[in-house]
């Protein structure tokens, strides 16, 4: 009779953790006094409190927490999970280094197995976030806040056991009668003996085995082994958004009569296609996709996000009738992935090779894409390339996930590392290629410098929709709208420049962005369809009419305010850090209706182990754009177990409260709670003279191009290269647009030739209301045009043209 237990223990560690800011290597001592830290929980970020600042604390910062250890755990493969840390981490346990990982947005594991005692250990972590030459990102127009954000997990197997995230389930060979099940599995001998394993592999469906298949291997001392085995589903249950159905994979490793190991692999049975000629196709059928972009960070707790966010995220991008989401621009928690799985939402998964528009030198996450110095790029590639290897392993058996992308807009690098850039994307398509070859490669923001031809599709942001029309390959709108609005906003779509366009060729499209998020440029964060508090905006209603035929809400109007309304998504929650609630207040009149009358409210904690980003309190306010037309929220976690009340006020109003009960091991008792204030010393970098080019290589619109004359020549700094208008008939334009509010000093554009041909520049700060910034006729002696500003700030520059229209070689703006 076999032995029933279960070898393979994984528990979460992200409660009960201190943090300090600082290089405090000392603390990593037993001795070490650190009453006066932090309480914090994870998922923890350095940043916390953030609301969408453009700058943040860069530096080090350290975390401390005691790990109980069990003596019959001693002698077994004891393993620290960290899901992510941003970006530098070195782990320390009973004062020695345990390991350390490099890159902020992937997984990686920590061997403490032979670091550990019985009873009390003491785990210390130092973390940096300091911008680095030689890792991947080196620019992004998102922030990067230090931190443990993600979770920790001990996991504690035999010697013998499944590899970490060791299993790959592949389907190469589906059809709606049949599939084939294609099992890889990786075998540890962590033993200075050889060893014969027995593999069974067993899949279930709905709690049903479908079927076993067992394997045998003779395991040499201290090797990796890894065991393919082959079966058949027949009429099996396909994964699709609209009817996600998922199967179980178990693992189970014996030795002799022992059961060794046991390990779940959950996966979806699925296949598709992207084509040049017919777009996408899921399980045989042609398929739209329309989706978002998403970023990960939440308002008040930035990147640090629980699994509740996340399952909040999916299902607010779900629920307007989107099928799609690109994980812009780095890989996100493999719990993103699961949840997309669930709820029935295509991923694409992204490296993190990232570039920004307006690139300058080294030194902060504006820097060029791809390194400037030969001395970093060998380290730099190898890091793109690790991350790469860890995302796909981690996210591997993700139906839901159909791409992984390279690259987000790389060429926004120094010119004269373009061609390195570009042998490193072709470098990655290989490796995604050996590590998984069941998806595509993708390059994304792929719209500049040929970027578009080097993996096996290619995904065109911003004007490269309208400039790539049938590229004779497989394409994809990966970003479009890009429009800076607020709460409530305006019902309409962002379509841009023909995006609503269905043409058959094209494979799917998806907006910029879903939420609003924090970025080291001003406004840029403002492009969601919801906000950063994740309250729609009215174009998200839009979408879900256009998309599910629901009806948008009845416009809020203006009334007498009479009392607060609490309410909560979730009335229990974990304190283990994979929960939160987010709690929403709003302004209603002496009928219970709400009104858009919008004054400062507080939030309080008056009862239990809760906290907000801000602590105890927290302000919503007009001023602080996070209570508008009556309407604000925030996100609520627990550190304590037990009731917790909340109550809103705010003056002359009557208050309301709501009670939410927290689920943990250790209960409320009035504990003193050492919260973390704001960050210190907000590094705010120091911008170097040299004058940059803001325009190179932003999207460009126009009303028309001719053949051969793209208007993305405008700004590509060669005066060999130019846009010209489809007609010779009056009212043509192109227009530049610097993807969010610039300080403009300087325009400058050269035409080639002109005959007095007259011409109109003008500026706007939305790209919609314009002002006149000069007219002027273009002729053979005057062929540069040049506007001195005094920093105004613009988003669009547009060239209109009243008669005929003129050739414009570059269009410059300082």
């Amino acid at each position: 009779m076999l032995t029933q237990i279960k070898p393979r223990i994984q528990i979460l560690q992200n409660d009960n953790w201190t943090f300090m800011y600082g290089d405090l290597n000392i603390a990593k001592s037993f001795a070490f006094d650190d009453s006066d830290w932090y309480h914090v929980g994870l998922p923890h970020s350095f940043g916390i409190p953030y609301f969408m600042e453009n700058h943040f604390y860069v530096g080090y910062g350290c975390y401390r927490k005691t790990l109980d250890m069990k003596k019959e755990w001693l002698g077994k493969r004891l393993t620290l999970e960290f899901q992510g840390v941003f970006q530098e981490a070195e782990i320390y346990l009973n004062e020695a280094l345990a390991g350390s990982h490099l890159g902020g947005y992937t997984a990686f594991t920590v061997d403490i197995s032979h670091l550990v005692k019985e009873g009390d250990n003491q785990l210390f972590v130092r973390v940096n976030n300091h911008w680095n030459p030689r890792l991947a990102p080196r620019a992004g127009e998102h922030v990067f806040n230090g931190g443990i954000y993600r979770d920790v997990s001990l996991i504690i197997t035999e010697p013998i056991h499944i590899s970490w995230y060791g299993t790959f389930v592949q389907t190469p060979d589906v059809f709606e009668d049949i599939a084939k099940i294609l099992i890889s599995s990786e075998i540890e001998n962590d033993t200075d003996l050889e060893t014969e394993c027995l593999l069974t592999s067993t899949v279930e469906f709905e709690g049903n085995d479908i079927f076993t298949v067992s394997a045998r291997q003779t395991l040499s001392p201290h090797q990796i082994a890894e065991i393919t085995q082959r079966q058949y589903i027949t009429h099996p249950m396909l994964w699709h958004p609209d009817n996600p159905k998922l199967y179980v994979l178990k693992s189970r490793v014996f030795v002799g009569d022992q059961l060794y190991d046991e390990y779940e692999t959950v996966f979806g049975i699925r296949w598709f296609s992207f084509t040049s000629r017919e777009g996408f196709f899921l399980n045989g059928k042609h398929y739209d996709i329309l989706g978002a972009n998403v970023h990960q960070d939440h308002a008040g707790w930035g990147d640090a996000v629980t699994h509740a966010g996340i399952y909040r995220d999916v299902k607010l991008i779900k629920d307007c009738g989107m099928n799609f989401i690109r994980g812009s621009h780095y890989p996100h928690h493999t719990v993103f992935a699961e949840e997309c799985d669930r709820q029935g939402m295509l991923f694409w998964s992204e490296l993190c090779f990232w570039g920004i528009g307006g690139c300058k030198g080294d030194g902060y996450w504006n820097s060029s894409a791809y390194p400037i110095h030969a001395e970093d790029e060998k380290e730099f590639e190898e890091s793109c390339i690790r991350t790469l290897k860890e995302m796909i392993r981690t996210n591997r058996n993700h139906p839901s996930i159909i791409v992984w992308s390279m690259s987000n807009e790389v060429f926004f690098s120094h010119k004269e590392v373009l061609d390195k850039a570009r042998i490193l994307i072709k470098r990655l398509v290989t490796v995604s290629h050996e590590c998984d070859p069941t998806r595509p490669a993708a390059s994304g923001g792929a719209q500049r410098e040929g970027f578009d031809l080097l993996g096996d599709l290619a995904g065109y942001n911003g004007d490269g929709a309208s400039i790539y029309i049938d590229p004779g390959f497989p394409s994809f709108v990966s970003e479009y709208g890009s429009k800076i609005s607020d709460r409530p906003g305006e019902y309409i779509p962002s379509f841009t420049d023909g995006v609503e366009k269905n043409y058959p060729w094209r494979c799917g499209k998806a907006l910029w962005c879903a939420f609003h998020h924090g970025s080291i440029a001003d406004r840029m964060g403002h492009m969601g369809f919801i906000d950063y508090y994740r309250l729609p905006l009215q174009s998200w209603y839009w979408y879900r009419n256009e998309l599910l035929g629901i009806a948008p809400p009845r416009p809020v109007k203006e009334g007498v305010p009479y009392a607060l309304k609490l309410s909560a998504d979730r009335s229990r929650i974990k304190t283990d850090g994979t929960e939160d609630t987010q709690l929403i207040v709003s302004v209603t009149d002496r009928s219970g209706n709400r009104i858009s009358n919008s004054m400062p409210v507080t939030l309080e904690v008056i009862k239990g182990g809760g906290i907000f980003p801000t602590g105890r309190t927290i302000e919503l306010s007009p001023e602080k754009e996070n209570l508008i037309e009556g309407l604000g929220a925030i996100e609520l976690r627990a550190l304590y177990s037990g009731e917790i009340i909340v109550t809103a006020k705010a003056e002359g109003l009557i208050s309301d409260e709501i009670t939410i009960t927290a689920i943990g091991a250790e209960e409320w008792k009035d504990q003193k709670i050492n919260l973390q204030p704001s960050s210190p010393s907000i590094l705010i970098p120091k911008d170097d003279d040299t004058r940059v080019n803001i325009a190179k290589n932003r999207p460009v619109f126009c009303s028309s191009f001719a053949e051969g004359f793209s208007p993305r020549f405008i700004n590509d700094e060669n005066m060999h290269t130019f846009w010209r208008a489809a007609t010779t008939e009056p009212g043509e334009w192109i227009r530049q647009d610097l993807e969010g509010l610039k300080a403009v000093n300087q325009i400058i554009i050269s035409f080639a030739g002109g005959n007095g041909n007259p011409v109109e520049i003008s500026a706007s700060a939305d790209g919609t209301d314009y002002k006149l910034l000069a007219a002027s006729c273009i002729n053979s002696n005057h062929q540069v045009l040049s506007l001195d500003l005094a920093g105004t700030e613009y988003r669009c520059v547009k060239v209109a043209f009243p008669e005929i229209p003129l050739d414009i070689k570059e269009i410059e703006i300082y």
